[in-house]
Order: C-alpha cells, then sequence, then structure tokens
C-alpha cells in the first residue's frame, strides 16, 4: 500500500468529507454545514486542505483555514487548523501524523504568524510545538439584565436588512477594530459571502434564529449586531457587535433590544462573543450586568513567526501567551474558524 501527501485536487471534496464524516461519525446534517462552510469561506484554497492518500483514497486530512487577525494596530496572519482525522480503519499506522507535519511545513514556509487548533488530544499535538491555553467561549451574563440598561442617549433601533446594509455594516467593523485586539480583518471577499455561510458568527439566515440589528443616531447609523436562537441552543449568542467610536451607547442599545426580544425564549442566558478588550465591556459593568467568562481546556498555539512580537509591544512567546490569552478577562478568544 502505497501512502503519499499532497494538497486537495478538484473533485475530491466529497471525499474529503466522507473521510470526516466515517472518522467523527456525524449526520448528514453536519456535513452538509461543513460543506458550506469550506465552499463559502472566501479564503478557502485547495492548497491549505492536506490529504493523505493510500492507494488513492482519503484516509487522513488536515484543514488549514487563512485568516488575517489584529493585535493591537499589528496584523498577524493565522492558520486556524480544523477537521484533524484519519479514517477509523487506518489510525495508529501515523498517517495522521505525517499529514499534520506536512500542514505545518506549509504554515512555516507561507510565513504564518500563529497557528491555532481545538482539540480532545493536547498530548498529540505538543508532539508538534502547540502550547495549550485557555480557550473562552465569551461572556455569560443574563439577558434580563441586559434588558434593564438605560443606555444615556437616545438610538433608533432598525432591523439590519444584509443586502440593503452590508456597506454600512463594513464601514462601521472597520472603524471599530482599528487597535483591538483578537479581531478578524474582513476584506471585500469577507463580505460579500458572510449571508452564504449560513451559520453563525459567519451569516444572518432567519432559519437560524438570526437577529440582525442596527442603531441609528442623528441619522448616521452607528452600530450594529449579529445574535442567533437556534433550535440547537439555549441561549441567546451575540456573535457581532461593533459601534463607531463614541457610540459604545448605541452597542448598549442594541443588546438591550436583542435581551428583551429574546426573554420570550428559553433560558435567559445570554453569551457575548466580544473579546475582553471590547470598548463596552466597562460600560456593561458599570451598567450593573454581571459577567462570568468562559473558559474550557482544548485550544492550542503554535508561533512559527516571531518577527510580529516586538512591533506588536511583546517580548517573546510566552509573553504573547500571557498576554492574549491568560489576561484577566481574557483578550483573545475562541471562534469558529480560527
Amino acid at each position: 500500500m502505497a501512502f503519499r501527501v499532497r494538497a486537495l485536487q478538484r473533485g475530491e471534496l466529497d471525499g474529503l468529507l466522507l473521510c470526516f464524516q466515517d472518522a467523527f461519525q456525524v449526520d448528514d446534517a453536519s456535513i452538509a454545514v461543513v460543506r458550506n462552510s469550506l465552499i463559502n469561506d472566501p479564503y478557502f484554497h485547495p492548497e491549505r486542505v492536506r490529504v493523505g492518500l493510500l492507494d488513492g483514497r482519503i484516509v487522513s486530512q488536515v484543514v488549514i483555514l487563512h485568516r488575517a487577525v489584529y493585535v493591537g494596530n499589528q496584523v498577524i496572519s493565522v492558520a486556524g487548523i480544523t477537521a484533524v482525522c484519519t479514517h477509523p480503519a487506518y489510525q495508529r499506522q501515523g498517517f495522521g501524523t505525517r499529514v499534520v507535519q506536512d500542514a505545518l511545513r506549509l504554515i512555516r514556509n507561507q510565513g504564518y504568524d500563529m497557528a491555532m487548533l481545538t482539540t480532545r488530544l493536547p498530548r498529540f499535538f505538543s508532539r508538534f510545538g502547540f502550547r495549550e491555553v485557555p480557550k473562552v467561549g465569551g461572556f455569560e451574563c443574563s439577558a434580563r439584565a441586559l434588558s434593564r440598561l438605560e443606555p444615556g442617549n437616545p438610538y433608533t433601533i432598525h432591523k439590519l436588512d444584509y443586502n440593503r446594509d452590508w456597506r454600512v455594516v463594513a464601514s462601521i467593523y472597520r472603524q471599530y477594530c482599528v487597535g483591538l485586539t483578537g479581531l478578524q480583518l474582513r476584506d471585500h471577499r469577507f463580505w460579500e459571502t458572510w449571508p452564504r455561510r449560513g451559520t453563525f458568527p459567519h451569516g444572518f439566515s432567519a432559519r437560524l434564529g438570526a437577529i440582525g440589528l442596527l442603531a441609528e443616531h442623528a441619522d448616521d447609523l452607528v452600530a450594529y449586531l449579529g445574535a442567533s436562537v437556534s433550535a440547537e441552543q439555549d441561549h441567546l449568542s451575540v456573535t457581532d457587535l461593533a459601534h463607531v467610536r463614541g457610540h459604545e451607547q448605541g452597542g448598549l442599545t442594541l443588546l438591550k433590544e436583542a435581551a428583551a426580544r429574546y426573554l420570550v425564549g428559553a433560558s435567559g442566558r445570554t453569551v457575548l462573543q466580544l473579546g475582553g478588550n471590547a470598548p463596552i465591556m466597562p460600560h456593561l459593568r458599570a451598567g450593573g450586568v454581571p459577567l462570568e467568562v468562559e473558559v474550557g481546556p482544548g485550544l492550542m498555539v503554535l508561533m512559527p513567526n516571531r518577527g510580529w512580537l516586538a512591533p506588536a509591544g511583546l517580548r517573546s512567546v510566552n509573553d504573547a501567551i500571557e498576554h492574549l490569552f491568560r489576561s484577566d478577562p481574557p483578550i483573545l478568544w475562541y471562534r469558529d474558524g480560527y
């Protein structure tokens, strides 16, 4: 049997998904979500999908998602490693190790600054130099507490129509993210494909119970919010919130409105995936909203290129990990697609 590793080629996506399905025993609906997220990822490239073939059949794989992320005023390239698996019939033969090694070779050759992955097998990935860091899922609070907020300035709330409003949403986000660590650099391709990706934080699909809102002040649209309440979850998940500088109260107004709409639903629990240095966090605390950070295991990072550390004001990899992942509250948090 001849085993070799190479990039995914045209017409092999079904084979990739079949290997994934067999390895993780997921249903067809879940595979459809994975397929949709890959084909509508604006930065997807077959070269960054490394597959191990045994006599022409895909039996092991690694998918690398390309992202660019702000660290202060620096932009670093992040390789989000996902869909790492080997078909159950071919495990414990070293195939997975060879594919991961090939993926890391590509990551280094292409100059990525950081690689991130989530895993239930930290010992396996530590062999390649990955270090485990806290996985932050978001900041949890009560929807009722959000609904009682009293923002200081009057804002008019509109339902977000993505086809009509995406340009103003993009403009708000561009102004908001300057200097904020952890936010993804979003170019025209991102905004074009966002609605088609179908799962939050990637879209505004009504089927997923999406809530998209805009805040207007003095005839200007100054803040937007994206949230979801799906049949599979029992809480409100705020996955996107941005505002023009100086309009934090507009963001609070949107959170208040989203929470008030959700109070008719399930548990009343809200998860805010906003990042620990989001400007709105102190305003939430000042407004009496108790926040609890969701932290768990399973996130691992590798920094193959260290040239970005000094320009970002960081002295070493250890310093970067402490600053980004172990600060209080944590600055860099896990999101789908990293």
